[in-house]
């Protein structure tokens, strides 16, 4: 009987790991650039049956403890782009990440609502510098900015420099908050930028809506079998007790 609560309360934890993992893909559902996260789940330890009473027989089988979050997958699909006509809005098509220089080193970004500060340095909504190939990338007056397919800035007859768009192993991904992520480079990104677009979240609302509707239910049979099981335990203590 402790083993069924151990059993369904473990799916408890689960599932509720899962219910954060939705809520912060709905909260982000309209943030630029964002990446969808998916909890994956595996049974949690598992053991061989035997049947005690009779000597020689064939195991039983084997009984699994509920289940765990093994793992939170980024899943790096492309989002819709949504014109902004912003000619600092930039979007990328296809493989590849923004990279930046936040407080604690190279970051990645697929949020390219960029400005220019007042050092005329290229940087992310947060203020942090953009990476251009050699190093950050400033402008000067008030000449438009042109950003080609391959990252190159120019203005007027100046070129600023290239944006440095890098590859990242998507085993490596991990996020800082809701732009920002690290990673592990890999190779040449195969990644192509629009000026005046912004990629837009990959979060499904409706997907996650009755994801979330699965997680709750879920989450409600479990603790019910919690229940159940703790009042059979506690009648099973009582009648026990009273003989």
């Amino acid at each position: 009987m402790l083993r069924g609560i151990y059993i369904a309360g473990s799916g408890m934890l689960a599932e509720s790991t899962r219910q954060e993992v939705v809520a912060e893909n709905l909260a982000n559902a309209l943030t630029s650039g964002y990446k969808r996260t998916d909890a994956a789940t595996q049974p949690f330890q598992s053991f061989l049956l035997r049947n005690m009473a009779m000597p020689g027989q064939p195991e039983i089988g084997s009984m699994n403890m509920g289940s765990e979050v093994s793992r939170l997958d980024i899943i790096s699909t492309q989002g819709p782009l949504r014109s902004t006509g912003n000619q600092l809005d930039l979007a990328l098509v296809g493989d590849g990440y923004f990279a930046v220089n936040a407080p604690g080193g190279t970051r990645y970004t697929r949020d390219g609502s960029f400005t220019i500060d007042q050092s005329g340095t290229l940087v992310t909504k947060e203020g942090f510098a953009v990476r251009g190939q050699n190093g950050p990338i400033k402008a000067s007056g008030t000449e438009p900015i042109g950003i080609s397919t391959n990252g190159v800035i120019t203005q007027g007859t100046r070129t600023l420099g290239q944006l440095q768009i890098t590859a990242l192993d998507p085993n490596s991904l991990a996020k800082e908050g809701a732009s920002l992520m690290t990673g592990t480079p890999r190779g040449n990104a195969n990644a192509s930028v629009r000026q005046g677009f912004l990629e837009g979240s990959s979060v499904n609302v409706v997907s996650e809506m009755v994801e979330l509707i699965r997680v709750m239910r879920s989450f409600e049979a479990n603790q019910k079998s919690v229940q159940a099981q703790d009042e059979t335990l506690g009648q099973a203590i009582s009648k026990v007790g009273v003989v």
